[in-house]
């Protein structure tokens, strides 16, 4: 979809904090067909096409396939509208361990077994010491990643009690091919960005910010104690707000990397994957996105009016968790914050953004702004 875009700024793993920051975009996977082939057992009988199959699991065991969605479904109507319009239609009067089955108002969801290329920062695959390639782990793929925000949202205002959805797993090898092209992720499909579209085609993520990241298992440890009712109060509101608290950091290149999840970057520090001397700050959605609305005529003054802002408030994770367990501890996460999405509709394109700039008493949003830029440039 042309709506849908990739993050700029990508999780690290091991050897890619010392990578050059000059790199620029990392490439976009693209899984050949070849090597399809040879990592999936899939249906095609001599009857031809094969239907998906049904499965009823529950959204949180469902991965994303895509590192950012769009806010909005391609009707317009809103994704955080859907949330509310989900029901529990079976389970609720059962006991409290019981599993609760929803229903929700847009089609299945329909999702691929697979098991992604890990990725570095700069989107080169990760190669183990023979030269193969290292993928991550195998398990379900959605792809209808809006859909699957909108359940597992659901599921979380629902927490603890597990909440199960029907599933359609595609097995047809030639539906598979397809969906596996669009393949974005760079996390294994554990976290998705909201955010608004920019860019053309395939590379469509030229200059973005985002709005919210969505991580179920950071709402989840943030909440506590699943036996307490502040733990369910707390996991309501997450799903609620459909955001997590996150963390930039910068490299060892001071280039800025993020927004990543808290559980995203416990695991990672966890596991010696940063280094000791890593410096962060929490993630502020509104902070992040003030350089693309119309406080300033076009993207370099823009650019130039945030530029302190955008390298202030780093401090060294030792600093940031003094008193803490340990780095990235549950409880420690910082306050999930989401900008104030007021959209514009754009004079020349007609579309509703939220990025973009004013000149001679009209609107334009950020990609018909550079679309300009570049025409005159040329």
């Amino acid at each position: 979809s042309s709506r849908k875009a990739r993050l700029r700024a990508f999780p690290p793993s091991c050897g890619f904090l010392g990578g050059s920051p000059a790199a620029g975009m990392p490439n976009i996977e693209v899984i050949s067909a070849a090597d399809a082939f040879g990592k999936l057992a899939l249906d095609w009988g001599p009857q031809g096409p094969q239907p998906p199959k049904v499965v009823w699991v529950s959204p949180l065991d469902v991965n994303f396939s895509q590192n950012v969605i769009y806010p909005k479904f391609t009707d317009g109507r809103s994704v955080d509208d859907a949330v509310g319009c989900i029901k529990v239609v079976a389970g609720e009067d059962s006991d409290k361990d019981g599993e609760l089955t929803l229903e929700a108002p847009f089609p299945t969801v329909e999702a691929v077994h697979w098991a992604p290329k890990l990725r570095d920062g700069e989107g080169r695959p990760i190669e183990d010491q023979q030269g193969a390639q290292r993928r991550g782990t195998e398990g379900l793929f959605t792809v209808d990643n809006r859909r699957l925000y909108a359940l597992q949202r659901a599921a979380i205002a629902r927490w603890p009690r597990r909440c199960r959805v029907a599933i359609h797993v595609v097995v047809d090898r030639a539906e598979v091919l397809r969906h596996l092209k669009k393949f974005r992720t760079r996390t294994n499909g554990l976290s998705i960005s909201i955010t608004e579209w920019n860019g053309v085609g395939r590379d469509n993520a030229k200059d973005f910010s985002v709005l919210r990241v969505w991580d179920w298992r950071s709402a989840v440890v943030g909440a506590g104690d699943p036996s307490s009712g502040s733990a369910s109060g707390a996991a309501a509101a997450a799903a609620d707000s459909g955001s997590c608290g996150c963390w930039e950091y910068l490299d060892n290149q001071d280039v800025q990397r993020g927004p990543f999840s808290h559980w995203q970057m416990r695991q990672w520090w966890e596991r010696k994957m940063l280094p000791p001397n890593l410096r962060v700050r929490p993630y502020d959605a509104a902070v992040a996105t003030a350089r693309g609305k119309d406080g300033a005529q076009g993207p370099e003054a823009a650019s130039s009016a945030s530029a302190a802002a955008a390298s202030a408030g780093f401090r060294a994770v030792r600093e940031v968790f003094e008193g803490a367990p340990a780095p990235f501890a549950p409880g420690w996460s910082p306050q999930a914050t989401d900008a104030e999405t007021e959209w514009q509709k754009c004079e020349e394109c007609g579309r509703s953004r939220v990025e973009g700039w004013s000149a001679h008493g009209q609107w334009y949003c950020s990609n018909c702004w550079r679309r300009w830029e570049k025409k005159t440039d040329d």
